[in-house]
């Protein structure tokens, strides 16, 4: 009855038998009492014996490992694989040798967290690696294909279209660029008196620059959307370059033509309102603050994300954070010029400020900011 007993365990479908143990070999050249004293831990491996076996690794979180110089794991999390000798073999290659130098990395290594062990392992302890246990027949040790976004290199083509237009811009209207961009300008509301050279919004060099400035802010919106993965937005951001620039076209040439809905939308309520003489300095007064602004945060953001020392998630957001309360103070010195300048009622300016502006703000920064 025992030996019944016995045969009938020796049986069973959770066989498994460790042929060498490399716990040991650690624990002699690296004390576990020391925790925190190494960063990397090497141990000799034979690959050559029992090659129908498997090896079992067990790493700490955050643990790099290599073969003979080799790059063969990164552990995201506490990890226990197990893999046939053959194949980590073949990842060898050359180098295969009686026996192979495994090198762990890791910061503050706990030498006793290291399992490393050859031998037969049962399916129940395979199934029990926290990651995935490759068959046979696939090779796990080939790295999966990185799925390369366009997106950063269009980034940064975009912007140097950009600037090169705002160059052939400054070739052309010398006089136009240098007065919508001055900081000083905004203070000093000169677009309210009659002197100004802004008095017509349908000319050549006002739509050539609108399209500029949208372009900027078109391009900043695409970064938004790739570094927030807006679901709903995201095939503006999704494919490859020639892609990439057609959104970006399209998306220019739509908002500039919700500028000029914007300026035929402020000709109507400056009819009705009697304000009609105040439309253009108003547009253009806005503009300017719209305009200095993109152009300050294309040049952060873009120094930000070529140097990388801040996220550029939160960058953007911030950014766009900023945009907002911007705006509104231009707002607020826009409201404040004209009570200064324009013979009408503060009550009913005010209702066509709000009209005008702070409503269709708000509408815009709950959709965008949320």
């Amino acid at each position: 009855m025992a030996v019944l007993w016995v045969l009938m365990i020796g049986c069973g479908g959770a066989f498994s038998q460790v042929l060498e143990n490399y716990g040991p070999k650690i624990l002699e050249n690296y004390s576990a009492t020391r925790i925190g004293a190494y960063d990397q831990i090497e141990v000799m491996v034979d690959l050559r014996s029992f090659p129908k076996s498997d090896l079992k690794v067990g790493l700490p979180e955050g643990a790099v490992v290599f073969w003979e110089d080799r790059l063969w794991i990164m552990a995201k999390s506490d990890t226990t694989i197990v893999l046939p000798v053959t194949l980590v073999s073949e990842f060898v290659g050359e180098k295969l040798a009686s026996e192979n130098k495994l090198t762990i990395i890791s910061p503050e290594i706990n030498p006793g967290a290291v399992i490393l062990q050859k031998g037969y392992f049962s399916n129940e302890e395979q199934a029990a690696a926290p990651v995935l246990i490759m068959p046979r027949k696939v090779d796990p040790l080939q790295p999966e294909p990185r799925i390369k976004s366009a997106f950063p290199d269009f980034f940064f083509v975009a912007l140097v279209s950009v600037l090169l237009l705002v160059a052939i811009y400054k070739l052309i209207y010398p006089f136009v660029l240098g007065m919508i961009i001055t900081p000083t300008s905004v203070v000093s509301a000169e677009d309210f008196s009659e002197s100004t050279g802004l008095q017509k919004f349908f000319s050549l060099d006002v739509i050539f620059f609108l399209l500029i400035i949208n372009m900027a802010a078109f391009l900043l919106l695409m970064l938004l959307v790739d570094v927030t993965d807006r679901e709903s937005l995201l095939f503006m951001v999704r494919g490859d370059l020639n892609q990439l620039f057609l959104y970006w076209l399209l998306g220019s040439l739509v908002m500039t033509g919700l500028g000029v809905l914007k300026f035929s939308f402020l000709q109507a309520f400056g009819f009705l309102f009697e304000l009609k003489k105040i439309v253009v300095p108003h547009f253009f007064y806005l503009l300017r603050i719209i305009s200095i602004t993109i152009f300050v945060i294309a040049f952060v953001v873009a120094v930000i994300h070529l140097n990388n020392f801040i996220d550029l998630e939160i960058t953007v957001q911030y950014s766009l954070y900023a945009f907002f309360w911007i705006y509104l103070v231009g707002v607020f010195l826009l409201y404040w010029i004209m009570s200064n300048r324009v013979p009408f009622k503060n009550y009913h300016l005010f209702v066509y400020i709000c009209t005008t502006e702070l409503v269709p703000l708000l509408a815009i920064s709950k959709i965008v900011i949320g």
